[in-house]
C-alpha cells in the first residue's frame, strides 16, 4: 500500500501542515475549482452522485472517498474511476522530500496525494469528502465553490462533541462567505448550520424535497443525498436535462453500501445507530429473514446497534475487527445474549457461521468488518 508505513488511526486535527505541504508544492490545489461535503452519513454517496452528474455533462472531475473498504485506491477517484496504485506511489516518490520533515498523518498525506494527482489530470474540479468533522479536517484547506452538509447524528463525540448542536457547529465550519452552502441538515443541526451561515455571510440553501429520480444505491436517504448533489450541481451552473440525471445517479456505485452479492449476502458499512436505522428500514422492507455479522470500533454506539439487529435479524455473529481500535472482549460480553448473539474469533469465521445457516446473511458495523469480507468475496468469485 502507498502510505503502508503511516499510521492509519493517529489523529492530529489542524490545517497548518497541509497548507505548509501545498505551498512547498506549489499549491496544486488552485488549478481546479473544489467542493467540500460534510455530515454524518452520505458524504460518500453524495460525492459519487455529484461526480456523475457533471461527468454527464463532460466535465473531469477528481472525487476523493474516505475511508476505503478494501482497497486504498478507493480514495482516489477521477472520472469515476480509481487512480492506480502505482500512480499514487510515484507522486509519493516525487512530493515526499518537499514535505518529509512536516509530520503529515495518513489522512493529510491522502488530501496531498489528492491535490497533486487531480492537478495532473488536469481536472476541472475537485470533490472532497471530509474525513472528521469539518473545521479542523484536512479537506478544509481547499476554497470550495459549493460546501455541502448531510444529515448529522451522533459519531466521532469523542473528537466533535456529545451533542448534535456541537457536530453540527464542527461540520459547519467548511462553509465559506458569499458561497452557497447546501443542506440536507434539520432540527437542531439545520438551526446550528443556519446561524453560522448567517454569521458569516454563507449563501444558504436548504434541500427538503427528495430526488424522484431512481438511484443505484439503495437506502431511504438516497434520494435525498442525490437531491443534494443536483442541487450542488445547479450552482456551480449545470443544468443536466433529465436523460443525463438518469444516467448519473443509475450509474453511481460504492463499494459497501447496502450492496448485495448474490441472492443471500448484504453488505453495509453502517457504524452508527441513525446509518443501522436506515440498513435495517431496508432490509425489512425486503422482507429480510436472517441472520447477521456485527463487528465494529470500541467508541462506537455498538449496544444501540446490536438491539437495532436483533429486532430484524434471528440470530447475530459478533467479532473483533482487524483495528486496534475494535471492540474488545468485555464490550462483545456485555452482549451475548443466549443463542441470539454468538461469539466468534474473527469476521470470517463469523461470516462463515452465518453462511452455514443457510439463511441470508447481512454483514455491518464498520468498514474494517464489510472491507474483510468482502475482500474475501470477490476473490473467491461469490
Amino acid at each position: 500500500m502507498v502510505l503502508k508505513d503511516i499510521p492509519q488511526n493517529v489523529w492530529s486535527l489542524g490545517l497548518d501542515r497541509t497548507r505548509q505541504a501545498l505551498e512547498r508544492l506549489g499549491h496544486p490545489e488552485r488549478s481546479y475549482r473544489h467542493v467540500l461535503v460534510a455530515g454524518t452519513n452520505g458524504k460518500g454517496s453524495t460525492c459519487v452522485y455529484l461526480e456523475r452528474i457533471l461527468r454527464s455533462m463532460g466535465v473531469s472531475v477528481g472525487t476523493t472517498i474516505s475511508p476505503h473498504v478494501t482497497d486504498f485506491t478507493e480514495r482516489f477517484r477521477i472520472n469515476s474511476r480509481n487512480v492506480e496504485s502505482d500512480v499514487l506511489a510515484k507522486v509519493r516518490e516525487w512530493i515526499e522530500p518537499e514535505v518529509a520533515d512536516i509530520g503529515l498523518t495518513y489522512f493529510e498525506w491522502c488530501m496531498i496525494l489528492a491535490a497533486v494527482v487531480f492537478e495532473q489530470e488536469k481536472v476541472d474540479y475537485g470533490i472532497f469528502e471530509i474525513g472528521l468533522g469539518g473545521k479542523y479536517d484536512a479537506a478544509n484547506v481547499m476554497d470550495p465553490a459549493v460546501s455541502l452538509i448531510t444529515p448529522i447524528a451522533l459519531d466521532h463525540t469523542g473528537y466533535l462533541g456529545p451533542t448534535v448542536k456541537e457536530i453540527a457547529g464542527e461540520k459547519a465550519r467548511i462553509a465559506r462567505a458569499g458561497r452557497p452552502l447546501i443542506t440536507t441538515a434539520t432540527e437542531a443541526a439545520l438551526e446550528v448550520i443556519r446561524d453560522y451561515a448567517g454569521e458569516i455571510g454563507a449563501v444558504l440553501h436548504v434541500v427538503d424535497i427528495p430526488c424522484r429520480e431512481r438511484t443505484s444505491l439503495k437506502g431511504a436517504g438516497q434520494a435525498m443525498n442525490a437531491a443534494l448533489a443536483l442541487r450542488a450541481a445547479h450552482e456551480l451552473g449545470f443544468r443536466p436535462d433529465g436523460e443525463r440525471i438518469a444516467y448519473a445517479l443509475n450509474t453511481a456505485f460504492l463499494p459497501g453500501r447496502i450492496e448485495e452479492i448474490g441472492d443471500r449476502v448484504t453488505l453495509d458499512v453502517a457504524h452508527n445507530p441513525a446509518a443501522m436505522a436506515v440498513l435495517m428500514e431496508y432490509l425489512e422492507q425486503k422482507g429480510f429473514h436472517g441472520v447477521g455479522v456485527f463487528g465494529v470500533l470500541a467508541d462506537k454506539d455498538f449496544q444501540t446497534m446490536m438491539e437495532m439487529m436483533k429486532k430484524t435479524c434471528s440470530r447475530v455473529y459478533i467479532a473483533p475487527v482487524q483495528s486496534d481500535r475494535s471492540w474488545g472482549d468485555a464490550e462483545m460480553e456485555g452482549c451475548l445474549d443466549g443463542e441470539r448473539v454468538v461469539r466468534c474469533e474473527s469476521v470470517t469465521r463469523a461470516f462463515h457461521q452465518a453462511l452455514g445457516t443457510g439463511e441470508a446473511v447481512v454483514v455491518t458495523g464498520s468498514f474494517y468488518t464489510v472491507g474483510e469480507i468482502r475482500e474475501a468475496l470477490v476473490c473467491t468469485g461469490f
